[in-house]
């Protein structure tokens, strides 16, 4: 089984999540849904992370989740 809160954390450290990332940016400037902006980064990346198409949406929301706290 998968530790999704793992995952996310690594995630998290890619470099459209960070402050000036395409994600980052399109949450802090409200362009699009956030939810929608991270699943296509996290989309990107499921070869790199050895990711299904169900991990990305719990793996969305937990990074979601994330940037509501941190923001």
């Amino acid at each position: 089984m998968k530790d999704y809160n793992k995952l996310a954390e690594e995630i998290i450290t890619e470099p459209e999540f960070r402050v000036g990332g395409f994600v980052y940016k399109h949450i802090k400037e409200g362009k699009s849904d956030p939810l929608v902006s991270i699943q296509s980064a996290v989309d990107r990346m499921s070869e790199l992370y050895d990711l299904e198409r169900d991990d990305i949406g719990i793996i969305s929301k937990i990074l979601l989740e994330q940037f509501k706290n941190n923001l």
